[in-house]
Formats: C-alpha cells, sequence, structure tokens
C-alpha cells in the first residue's frame, strides 16, 4: 500500500499533467509554396506539417522547397494562443542559373534550327519561282520555232530568225542557269537545315541538381541566411 506522502506525490504528478498540456501553444504555417515543402524544427525532427503545437518559447525552423533556398528562421510560442507564421521561400541560386542556362541552350538551338530552315524556304521559293520562268521560256522558243514554218512575209520570219528566236534562247539560257543554281542552293540548304536539326537533337539538355535539396536531406541544424525573403507572424489567445 501506498504511504500518504506517496499518494501525495502521485496525485501532484496526476494533476500536472492536464496543467502541463494547457502549457501548449499553436503555430499554423502558410509557407510559399505551400504544397511541398519540408522543415526541421528545432534542428531534430523533420517534418511536413501545417500546423504545431509546441511548448512556449522559442523554436527555430528551417524550411526547404524543391528549387528553393533553404531559409533559417525562428518563432516565438506563447502558451495557449495560436501563432500564424508566414513565409515565402525564395528561389535557390542554382535554380536561377538553370533557367539561364536552360534558355541559353534553348535560343541556341532555335537559332540554329531556324537559321537554316529560313533560308531553305526562301531558296525553295527561288527555285520554284526558276522553275516556271524556265518553263515558260522553254515554251515561248518552242512556239517561236513552231511559228516559223508558217510564216510567209519575208521581214517577219527574218526578224523571227535573227531577232526573236535568238532572244529566246538566251533567255532559256538565262533561266536555266537560275534555275539550276537556285536548285543546288536549295539542296545545300536543305542539307544543312537536316544537320541543323540532327546535331541539336542529340545535344544534351541542362540537367537541374537540387544541391538545395542534398544540404536538407543530411542537415542537422545548418544557419543559411538567404536574401529576398519575408515572414510574418501575428499571435492571438486561444479562447
Amino acid at each position: 500500500m501506498l504511504s500518504v506522502a506517496g499518494l501525495l506525490a502521485l496525485m501532484s504528478v496526476v494533476l500536472a499533467l492536464p496543467a502541463s498540456g494547457q502549457q501548449q501553444g499553436r503555430v499554423r504555417l502558410f509557407i510559399d509554396p505551400g504544397d511541398n515543402y519540408a522543415f526541421i524544427l528545432d534542428g531534430k525532427y523533420r517534418m511536413q506539417e501545417r500546423e504545431l503545437s509546441l511548448t512556449p518559447g522559442r523554436h527555430t525552423l528551417t524550411f526547404w522547397a524543391p528549387r528553393r533556398a533553404i531559409v533559417d528562421t525562428a518563432v516565438q510560442v506563447v502558451a495557449d494562443s495560436l501563432s500564424t507564421f508566414m513565409l515565402q521561400l525564395p528561389w535557390s541560386a542554382g535554380w536561377v542559373a538553370h533557367t539561364q542556362e536552360l534558355k541559353r541552350h534553348r535560343g541556341k538551338r532555335f537559332l540554329t534550327r531556324s537559321l537554316p530552315a529560313l533560308a531553305t524556304l526562301g531558296l525553295g521559293i527561288w527555285a520554284g519561282t526558276a522553275f516556271v520562268d524556265h518553263r515558260n521560256a522553254y515554251n515561248e522558243l518552242n512556239d517561236l520555232e513552231d511559228s516559223y514554218s508558217s510564216l510567209g512575209v519575208p521581214r517577219e520570219i527574218t526578224s523571227l530568225k535573227e531577232e526573236r528566236i535568238p532572244a529566246a534562247q538566251d533567255e532559256l539560257a538565262r533561266t536555266r542557269t537560275t534555275f539550276l543554281v537556285s536548285t543546288g542552293l536549295f539542296v545545300a540548304a536543305a542539307a544543312g537545315t537536316w544537320y541543323a536539326f540532327r546535331k541539336t537533337a542529340r545535344e544534351p539538355v541542362p540537367v537541374f541538381e537540387d544541391k538545395e535539396k542534398v544540404r536538407f536531406d543530411g542537415l542537422v541544424w545548418l544557419p543559411g541566411a538567404q536574401g529576398g525573403t519575408w515572414a510574418a507572424g501575428i499571435t492571438v489567445p486561444i479562447r
């Protein structure tokens, strides 16, 4: 059987339990980004909660989220109260550098592909126009040669033989040269475009390595002050 002193000690412990439970304070977290952040409480416990029940006093919180920088901060908990804590996690320097590198990669790939593609398009239009001109010149010369046998006026025959047919032959030769040159350049540009697309398709796309996550995963407690953050908190009594 318990002695009187032991009974009194047991009663004091039992009475102290609800009293100690009333010494908790709640902290409600509003973090940006609010869907996948994590934090370390007091350098010991990794958590992903949106609301905490903590003993009164100062508690340290180390926050991290994908592509964001680690931010170390603290909250002051008041007994029997609800504290609201807001924090915006900044983009990590590694993510900012990655986005810039990715932008440069895409810009370079766009230029490497678009310039020969535009050249191919322009040369293709030129080659098509040159083909039409050459075909018209060919038909014109054939028509003149066919009309030679049907003419009966000597002056017209002389003009056709000495002026119009030679001019049509010169035009045919000129359009033939233009067509051959434009076609050759078009083929070369098309080959260059094919090579540019093949080359850029093989170039590796920059991959982001979240070094802040590596730090956070192995973190016990590591101060990491980062610029560009805002934090605010309010405390209201719990009724």
